[in-house]
C-alpha cells in the first residue's frame, strides 16, 4: 500500500478534466495502492456471509432505498442510464448474489476480486480495482475524443468508443467505461500482486466512507483482517 514514512496510507482523488466535472459534479474517485498477500477465501467468505444475513429475503425495494444504493442510482440517471436496466455495482451485487440467493451463491472472480467486492456489498461503496503494474502513470476522468479503441472484459474485442463518453483512462489507454465496465488490460488475474484500488464519492456517499471501504479492502487484500 502506498504509504508515508509515517505509515499513514496515501489515498488520491483522480485528476478529472473540467468537461468531465461539467458532467458528473460533485463526483470524486479515491485511489489507494495495495499488496496482494495471503488473500484467504475464508476471509472474504466471512465478509459475504454477514453481507448475506443483511439482505437475504430483504425485497428490491428495500435494496435500491438503501442510502448508498439511492445515491449511486442517481449517478446512474445523471449518466443518461435508467438503473433498473444499468444497476449500480452495489445494488447488481446484492441482487446477483444475496438477496434471493442460498448461502454462497455470490459470485466468484477471483480471490482478490472476490475480497474487494465482498467489501462493496458490506460497506455499499463502490469499489474497483485495477492490476497497478498494467498502468500507466495516473489514472484521470476524462471525456473521449472519438478515437480511442477499447475492450471491455468479456467483449469479443476492441471497439472504438464514441466522443463524449466519461471514461477513467491512463497515460496510454482507456482503463473503463465510468461506472459502466472496465477493461481488459489491467484486468486483476491471479498473477497479479499490485493493485490500485478505487471508490466512488459521489453526493450521498462520502469521501469518509469511501476510505473506509478502501482500508478495509486493503487489510482483506493483505490478509490482515482480524
Amino acid at each position: 500500500m502506498t504509504a508515508t514514512a509515517q505509515g499513514t496510507p496515501t489515498f488520491r482523488r483522480v485528476d478529472v478534466t473540467p468537461e468531465a466535472r461539467e458532467r458528473v459534479p460533485g463526483v470524486h474517485v479515491l485511489t489507494l495502492e495495495a499488496d496482494i498477500g495471503a488473500t484467504g477465501p475464508a476471509a472474504a467468505e466471512a465478509v459475504w456471509t454477514e453481507a448475506h444475513d443483511r439482505w437475504n429475503g430483504k425485497s428490491r425495494a428495500e435494496v435500491r432505498a438503501a442510502p448508498n444504493v439511492a445515491a449511486y442510482r442517481e449517478l446512474s440517471r445523471l449518466l443518461g442510464t435508467h438503473p433498473d436496466k444499468r444497476p449500480p455495482s452495489v445494488q447488481a451485487l446484492v441482487d446477483r448474489g444475496l438477496r434471493a440467493k442460498p448461502l454462497g451463491a455470490w459470485p466468484r472472480i477471483n480471490p482478490a476480486v472476490d475480497a474487494v467486492n465482498a467489501v462493496a456489498v458490506r460497506t455499499l461503496v463502490a469499489l474497483g480495482l485495477f492490476d497497478r503494474d498494467a498502468l500507466v502513470g495516473e489514472v484521470g476522468l476524462r471525456l473521449t475524443d472519438g478515437t480511442e479503441e477499447f475492450t471491455a472484459l468479456g467483449a469479443d474485442g476492441p471497439v472504438t468508443l464514441e466522443a463524449g463518453g466519461l471514461v477513467l483512462a491512463d497515460e496510454e489507454r482507456v482503463l473503463s467505461q465510468f461506472a459502466h465496465r472496465d477493461g481488459v488490460h489491467q484486468a486483476v488475474t491471479g498473477a497479479t500482486r499490485r493493485v490500485l484500488l478505487l471508490a466512488c464519492a459521489v453526493p450521498g456517499v462520502s469521501e469518509d466512507s469511501c476510505r473506509d471501504a478502501l482500508l478495509e479492502a486493503a487489510a482483506l487484500l493483505r490478509g490482515t483482517v482480524g
